[in-house]
């Protein structure tokens, strides 16, 4: 599975954006085209297609084709890698970007929060299987490097798990949609 490492904040903010995520997970696995997402996605494809170059603009989607067809040409395109990681170095203090780190942050939390609440306001007035309800966590470990290392293993591979579900795959009735969201990180003293 390959793994893009996002170095340049513009990336990481387009990575916090829940439409342009969504677009990333349907051009994934395979050359398609922005109207054959918008079909997939019920959207009209003039509505992709601003995200769709911002996306290309910061290498996280790629053109891998062009063909014409009755006086037009069709792009098809693809993400650069199957699994999106951010450079740890990009949110360090000394990058100069902390303002700008300290809001993507933020924002990304608020966005997850604004997502979790939703969910949980939809699902508390149904009957609701409880494997259906949101798995939240917050937990703190302390081990070895050595535990620490394949604890931060066993979360990766979870991760790749993930991954490997998104990709371009049809709607229909059998399949659901799930959002998650991992931060691991070390505990300051």
């Amino acid at each position: 599975m390959s793994t893009y490492i996002v170095k340049r904040l513009e990336q990481a903010k387009l990575l916090t954006d829940p439409f342009k995520l969504k677009l990333l997970e349907r051009f994934a696995g395979g050359p398609v085209t922005t109207k054959q997402v918008a079909d997939r996605m019920g959207e009209k494809a003039p509505r992709l297609y601003r995200h769709v170059d911002a996306l290309v603009e910061e290498n996280l989607l790629e053109l891998v084709e062009e063909k014409p067809k009755r006086g037009t040409i069709e792009r098809y395109y693809r993400t650069v890698a199957d699994r999106f990681e951010v450079d740890q170095d990009l949110f360090a203090t000394t990058s100069g970007h902390a303002d700008e780190s300290v809001d993507m942050v933020r924002s990304l939390l608020r966005d997850t929060e604004s997502e979790l609440i939703h969910c949980f306001n939809e699902l508390r007035d149904s009957d609701v299987d409880k494997d259906d309800l949101p798995l939240v966590a917050k937990f703190a470990v302390r081990g070895t490097p050595k535990e620490i290392s394949a604890m931060r293993k066993k979360l990766e591979s979870l991760l790749e798990d993930g991954a490997a579900l998104c990709g371009d795959r049809e709607d229909s009735d059998d399949h659901v949609s799930y959002t998650g969201m991992v931060v691991f990180y070390p505990q300051q003293d």
